[in-house]
């Protein structure tokens, strides 16, 4: 009988330190996905921040070879579309025919080419 209340009591004292663990584990896990979201946000701002980087580094090339030209209305977040410039997520690019701002042109390669 003893030896069942000195079973008991240790598996009482096994159950409390899992209870801990388990405790600890959880707060970990929130600990995790906190970081994971902030990884995600600033690896987003990181792909905004080469974006815009390149887009001036573009701009400058360019106003180093059209000198007159003006730059004022250049936005690295819009795109020409039907001939006007218009937020990128206003152009549906998968109905087709809209720019493509890889191509450079608005249309899409390969359509009624032989």
């Amino acid at each position: 009988m003893s030896e069942l209340k000195t079973s008991v009591e240790s598996l009482k004292g096994k159950l409390q330190r899992l209870d801990r663990d388990k405790t600890d584990l959880e707060a970990r896990v929130v600990e995790l996905a906190a970081e994971k979201k902030e990884a995600e946000v600033s690896k987003e701002d990181h792909g905004y921040e080469m974006m815009a980087a390149g887009f001036e580094r573009a701009r400058r090339q360019t106003e180093f070879f059209y000198p007159d030209l003006k730059f004022d209305n250049l936005d690295p977040i819009k795109v020409v579309h039907n001939g006007a410039l218009v937020e990128d997520d206003e152009v549906d690019v998968e109905g087709g025919g809209d720019h493509d701002p890889q191509g450079g042109d608005d249309h899409n390669p390969g359509e009624g080419e032989a």
